[in-house]
């Protein structure tokens, strides 16, 4: 039955890609994720002094998110960048936006060139963090007087947004379960404040995280809050830390960024050195299981976000397997690495040592 009705499918798909193969293989998809290079800061006002102070800020806020390392502000020429931060701008405005509390306040965001700041890291030999990231699902439980709550995407906004606001500076992908009647039916506020691991486990399992943030807070005196953190990958633990903050929301974002450390340093390519245009070797990944559409557009974005400013090109298109050609650093090795940790792809196994991978559903 489902052979049948993907069939007609896959032949649509070969002729479209066709098409593309025939009229585009000179050109090909670029899409750096915009999120990457535009940062938004709050201000006093629109005075010079305060615009330049946040285009300062928002300048070192897309330099860490695209390094993914907080020390990379720290070298000589990216400080000497941030004394003239205007020479990588490529637009800005103001905009008033509402707090949680519902207070207005104004914020200035700004949007960065892709190419001047990719030839700043470059001169400054910092090499950036692929933009195929691992995602992460966040268990949070918030410690009262007389009861423990978690939080969801529907409630606590103060809280949510901090941890969002978090993510936005360190470039990662976060999700906050549903806590609809399924999740209620697997965990409680109690199995994350005692960190269950196996009930946390079983109740991520529809959302289909790369990793899970586990986190406690509480209001550990009158001045202060504290909360434990806890990082999942694969079902084994990647790190624990402490944050501590005047307000509840500080410690949620320490604790965002204390996770993305940990990413960085497990998945990112420091160390390796700054990829190059030599260090860009030609990948072409086969890859079946294309038997629709959405299939399609889905590898693509994949592929897409390998790196920043990804280009890839369609190459040959047969049933539901589509062969693409792209430039990646490390070349195929990379590639597959990349793949192996990821959701996507999962490679397969050829006898003509064909370079070829399954799209998992």
């Amino acid at each position: 039955m489902n052979t049948n009705h993907h069939k007609p499918q896959s032949k649509i798909i070969t002729f479209l890609v066709g098409i593309l193969v025939a009229f585009s293989l000179g050109l090909a998809h670029s899409a750096p994720i915009p999120e990457l290079y535009e940062a938004k800061m709050p201000v006093i006002d629109k005075s010079e002094q305060e615009r330049n102070k946040a285009l300062r800020a928002a300048l070192r806020q897309v330099i860490i998110k695209i390094t993914g390392r907080r020390e990379a502000v720290g070298r000589s020429a990216i400080a000497k960048a941030l004394e003239q931060p205007d020479r990588y701008i490529q637009q800005f405005l103001y905009q008033t936006e509402k707090t949680p509390s519902e207070s207005a306040e104004l914020v200035f965001w700004a949007k960065f060139d892709p190419g001047a700041v990719s030839e700043l890291l470059r001169s400054a030999n910092l090499p950036s963090w692929e933009r195929a990231r691992p995602s992460m699902l966040i268990w949070l439980v918030v410690k009262g007087d007389k009861e423990s709550v978690l939080l969801s995407t529907n409630s606590h906004g103060e809280l949510s947004s901090a941890l969002r606001q978090g993510a936005a500076e360190r470039g990662v992908s976060i999700m906050l379960p549903l806590l609809d009647l399924r999740d209620s039916a697997r965990i409680g506020a109690t199995d994350v404040w005692n960190r269950s691991r196996q009930r946390i486990l079983d109740a991520s399992e529809r959302y289909v995280p790369d990793t899970i943030l586990v986190g406690r807070v509480y209001s550990a005196s009158a001045t202060g809050w504290k909360a434990h953190w806890e990082l999942l990958g694969a079902g084994a633990r990647l790190g624990g830390w402490t944050t501590y903050a005047g307000e509840p929301g500080g410690a949620l974002r320490k604790g965002v960024h204390g996770a993305a450390d940990i990413l960085v340093n497990r998945y990112a390519g420091w160390g390796r050195g700054v990829p190059t245009d030599a260090a860009l070797t030609r990948a072409q990944p086969t890859v079946s299981g294309i038997d629709t559409i959405a299939d399609y557009a889905r590898t693509l974005r994949y592929l897409e976000g390998l790196q920043s400013e990804a280009k890839v090109y369609v190459t040959r298109a047969s049933g539901n397997r589509i062969s693409f050609l792209l430039s990646v650093p490390g070349g195929e090795a990379e590639f597959a690495r990349i793949a192996k940790r990821g959701t996507t792809l999962a490679e397969t196994s050829s006898t003509d040592g064909a370079f070829i991978f399954r799209l998992l559903p």
